[in-house]
C-alpha cells in the first residue's frame, strides 16, 4: 500500500499555506468523521463542502421520493441496488465539478468498481479509520438514520462491513487518518495537510479484486 498513514498527532499543522489540489474524498465506515472533518478541511481550506448524502438526497426529491427525509429514508424505500445506482451517478457528478473541493463519500462508495476508477483518476482519497468500539460508541450517540445493510443491527454489522470493506479502503487511499482518538480540529488540519502536501499522481490500480 502506498498510501501514508499516521495519526492527527503525528502530521501535526504541516504543510500549511500551499493551495490544495484537486478534490479531496473522505473515505470510511459509518461514524468514522467523514462528515465532520470534510466540513473543518473545507473551512480551513476555504473550499466547497459538499456531502454525498445530501447530494443524493436532492436527486431523489428531484426524482421519484419528493417527500424523502434523508438518505436512509431513500435507502430504505428504493432498496440498495438502486440507492447504490443514484450514490455512483451523483459521485460522478460532484467529481465533474470544479475543483479544489472536499466531498464526505457514502460508506459504501467504494464497494462498486466503476466508483473506485473514478476516484483513482481524479481525487485525493482520505480513508478515515476507527477501531469497531469506537464506531459502535459513536452510533450509539449518533441521531442519522442508518438503515442496516445485513440485516443486523447498524452497530453489529459493523464487523462485516468492516472485513468488506477495508481492503477496497486501503487499495484506494493516498492517505490515512485514524480518528479513533484525535479532535476534529486535528484531524482536519493533518487532513489538510495531507492534502497539500500530496497533489494526485497519475491513475493507478485501485481495485483489489481485479
Amino acid at each position: 500500500m502506498s498510501a501514508g498513514e499516521g495519526s492527527a498527532a503525528a502530521a501535526g499543522r504541516a504543510g500549511d499555506g500551499a493551495a490544495p489540489v484537486g478534490v479531496l474524498v473522505l473515505v470510511g465506515l459509518r461514524c468514522a468523521g467523514k462528515t465532520s472533518v470534510g466540513r473543518a478541511v473545507a473551512a480551513l481550506a476555504d473550499v466547497p463542502f459538499v456531502d454525498l448524502d445530501d447530494a443524493l438526497l436532492a436527486r431523489a426529491r428531484e426524482g421519484d421520493l419528493p417527500d424523502a427525509a434523508s438518505a436512509g429514508d431513500v435507502l430504505r424505500r428504493l432498496g440498495e441496488p438502486r440507492f447504490r445506482d443514484l450514490e455512483s451517478a451523483c459521485l460522478a457528478a460532484e467529481l465533474a465539478r470544479p475543483a479544489p473541493r472536499v466531498l464526505a463519500a457514502g460508506g459504501g462508495v467504494a464497494e462498486r468498481p466503476a466508483n473506485r476508477e473514478r476516484l483513482a483518476a481524479g481525487a485525493f482519497v482520505l480513508w478515515l479509520r476507527a477501531d469497531a468500539a469506537t464506531l459502535r460508541r459513536r452510533l450509539a450517540h449518533d441521531a442519522t438514520d442508518r438503515p442496516p445493510l445485513t440485516g443486523a443491527d447498524p452497530a453489529a454489522e459493523l464487523p462485516a462491513l468492516a472485513a468488506r470493506r477495508d481492503p477496497l479502503h486501503a487499495a484506494l487511499a493516498d492517505a490515512i487518518l485514524d480518528t479513533a482518538s484525535s479532535s476534529v480540529p486535528d484531524l482536519a488540519h493533518a487532513a489538510l495537510a495531507a492534502w497539500r502536501a500530496a497533489p494526485r499522481t497519475p491513475p493507478r490500480d485501485a481495485d483489489p479484486t481485479a
